[in-house]
């Protein structure tokens, strides 16, 4: 068993892609456009994608004297955002409730209105009553990488980014080939490509412009247990690409490349680091999942599926070393709620290997110190 620690891949590391940002769909944040609830925009500062708030409300006093002046404490309204008024009671003449106005900036606290971007302040004249909201209509101006999440719900990376992000279910998914280089600027020596959609994955380090490694495989399979299957069965994609054996060059280049005869390819993560072993896999070791699928019967017993996902998890046993023990305590504590690419098996020829690795996080980690110089571990892992 091998346990990989990711370094985190920031835009210094990623040398570059062949993924482009924007991908389809993608849209990128503009100070000068109003967006409605639910439209999508990435901000270029923190490649993720955001979901638009467009409506803020609170209640505000208005001064009956000149302009209209509104107070709303740390209101963070950009000029030219629309709003809407409503009462319990009265509005000052000038301003009808259910009108879209638009806010003249002033303070961090107040601002006017105009009955157009742009336009002159509304007078504030006229007898008010009641309890005053104000919302917003469209959501202008707040930078989805600094406004917070009153203005923008987090969705997850770009499409460019997805297969870096560990913490959430995504992939990159692109034209073939998917070519990428990263710049560790520090020593690794393991990396795991896993979620693999792609007939072959290569994996190439060089260094000063010198190729030192090279690792590949071809991921398209055809499973076999007969001579009726050799010829006829499906064909399937293996998943899952990991190597323990990468130079530990600290000026390394490494790039992997996707390939797919016909459609897209997707990687769904890449961790890269340095593993550490943990100890020799026991037998009777388990690969299960949670299924969250939803099944309803009525009162005739037929049957309603939902599907959803079904998450991977493993039950393994390790027997280590005594003297690996503080090293593998370390290791537990740095991986707390933390993924990393656990590996039960070395040979990735084995029909083991697929069902004994998994990206996620440990569930349990129990030592039990029965032997005189070995312990054993009892894993409980969980796809993330």
């Amino acid at each position: 068993m091998r346990a990989l620690p990711p370094i985190t891949i920031t835009p210094a590391i990623l040398t570059s892609t062949t993924c482009t940002e924007p991908s389809a769909g993608e849209a990128v944040w503009s100070a000068a456009t109003a967006y409605k609830n639910g439209d999508r925009v990435f901000s270029a500062t923190t490649h993720r994608l955001y979901e638009a708030i467009a409506r803020k409300s609170a209640s505000v006093t208005i001064a009956n004297a000149g302009s209209a002046l509104i107070t709303w404490a740390n209101h963070g309204l950009t000029a030219d955002t629309p709003v809407v008024f409503s009462t319990t009671g009265a509005l000052p003449s000038a301003i009808a409730s259910g009108t879209t106005y638009y806010v003249l900036a002033d303070t961090a606290n107040t601002f006017k209105i105009a009955a157009s971007a742009g336009g002159a302040a509304i007078s504030g004249s006229g007898a008010q009553s009641g309890v005053h909201t104000v919302a917003t209509t469209a959501n202008l101006g707040q930078n989805p990488a600094t406004a917070g999440d009153s203005w923008w719900v987090d969705v997850g990376p770009t499409n460019r980014w997805a297969m870096f992000d560990l913490l959430r279910n995504t992939g990159t998914t692109t034209g073939s080939p998917l070519t990428v280089s990263l710049t560790p600027g520090q020593r690794v020596d393991s990396i795991g490509v896993v979620g693999i959609v792609a007939d072959t994955v290569a994996v190439t380090v060089t260094v000063s412009g010198a190729t030192v490694y090279t690792a590949s495989a071809n991921l398209l399979k055809r499973p076999t247990s007969g001579w009726y299957d050799y010829f006829y069965g499906a064909f399937r994609y293996r998943q899952e690409f990991a190597r323990f054996d990468l130079p530990p060059y600290t000026n390394a280049v490494i790039t992997i490349t996707l390939t797919r005869a016909n459609g897209n390819v997707t990687c769904g993560g890449v961790v890269l680091g340095s593993s550490v072993y943990l100890g020799a896999t026991q037998h009777q070791a388990e690969s299960d999942a949670l299924n969250f699928s939803k099944i309803d019967r009525d009162d005739f017993g037929t049957a309603t599926l939902v599907p959803r996902r079904s998450v991977p998890r493993t039950v393994q046993a390790l027997r280590c070393r005594k003297t690996d023990v503080d090293r593998i305590l370390q290791l537990r504590d740095d991986l707390n709620a933390t993924p990393a690419l656990w590996s039960g098996l070395d040979d990735q020829e084995s029909g083991y290997f697929s069902a004994l690795l998994i990206v996620g996080v440990y569930k349990r980690f129990t030592i039990s110190m029965d032997q005189p110089e070995d312990a054993l571990i009892s894993l409980e892992l969980e796809e993330v």
